[in-house]
This record gives structure tokens, C-alpha cells and sequence, in this order.
């Protein structure tokens, strides 16, 4: 058993320049916790697997393909593979949540 605290992970910026945590990160599934500031925003992009996001705080958007959904704490997306993806925190929040890579980004080395 592996026992982590989230406050206790380290942070860094991702290659968007995007603070995040992670939490696990093995084959079979990749777990970040991402923070964006007030207006900041995840390109469009896209990852050959299911990825998963669970809004823990803030107030933001992301767009699957097509379709925008304004999301709120709790609030949980699902993206399918190969589709493109993008998220924004709105101007006068915050936004933090998990996003959940199924399988992991190991699973392509």
C-alpha cells in the first residue's frame, strides 16, 4: 500500500505552463491535480486515451470536441480518446482539479 498526502506532493508547471501535482502515474493510469489562475487557460489538445477531469475548486470551462461545458466543484468530465480538449478557469476564478489519464502516459514508452 502507498499512502500520499496531496498537500505534501511537489508542484511544477507542465509543458503549458500550468501548475500541477501528481499524484500516480504508472501504465495502467496517469492522476494530476492542475491549477489555473483567474483567465488561465489549457490549449486545445488531444491524448489517445480516456482522460477524466473532477472539479475539486473553482469555476471554469472545457470544451470536447465540439461542446462547452461551463463546470463547478464536483462536477466531473469525461473526454474519449483522440478528441481534442481545452480548459479555462473563468476571469474571476480559480480553477483546480484532477485529471485522470486511463491507461497512464507510461503506457506509451
Amino acid at each position: 500500500m502507498i499512502k500520499k498526502n496531496l498537500y505534501d506532493l511537489p508542484q511544477s508547471c507542465n509543458k503549458y505552463n500550468i501548475l500541477a501535482r501528481t499524484l500516480v502515474d504508472h501504465k495502467h493510469a496517469t492522476m494530476k491535480e492542475l491549477f489555473l489562475e483567474k483567465g488561465q487557460m489549457i490549449p486545445e489538445h488531444s491524448f489517445p486515451f480516456d482522460v477524466t477531469f473532477f472539479i475539486l475548486k473553482g469555476h471554469g470551462s472545457i470544451k470536447i470536441g465540439d461542446e462547452i461545458v461551463e463546470v463547478n466543484e464536483n462536477d466531473v468530465v469525461l473526454c474519449p480518446p483522440n478528441t481534442k480538449m481545452s480548459v479555462y478557469a473563468n476571469d474571476d476564478h480559480t480553477l483546480s482539479f484532477l485529471n485522470i489519464k486511463t491507461p497512464g502516459l507510461k503506457s506509451l514508452e
